[in-house]
């Protein structure tokens, strides 16, 4: 009897959360919540970064928006960020990240008592 293989489709949103989540993980990074009607906005280090995918077949070009908490050095962070990211989400999705642009949002200092930011990221 043959074996049939189907395909595999996964949306830019499940990449996006996917990708969001990896950052969670990491400690010291953080992300903005979106307040009422834009207002009240808030950034903590408990909150997923923001993403944005766009995917070109099974391959992916990422956007982050993300904080960082203070202090940390931000070229060292943002590499490692990029790297991490790549080969997590290379390992849960099965897509080959082509490029990670990361934009440092916001700096915050470690006064939240938080165990997430009292690890460094390096």
């Amino acid at each position: 009897m043959a074996s049939s293989q189907g395909s595999l489709t996964i949306a830019d949103k499940v990449i996006e959360k996917t990708a969001s989540q990896i950052l969670k993980d990491m400690p010291g990074v953080g992300g903005t919540k979106s307040g009422l009607f834009g207002f009240g906005a808030s950034s903590d280090l408990d909150t997923r970064p923001s993403v944005d995918v766009t995917l070109s077949g099974r391959s992916a070009t990422l956007s982050v928006q993300l904080g960082l908490a203070y202090p940390t050095p931000i070229t060292e962070a943002t590499e490692t960020i990029r790297r991490h990211l790549s080969s997590e989400l290379e390992a849960h999705t099965g897509v080959t990240v082509r490029q990670v642009d990361v934009e440092v949002m916001w700096l915050k200092p470690n006064a939240s008592g938080s165990s997430r930011g009292v690890r460094r990221l390096l």
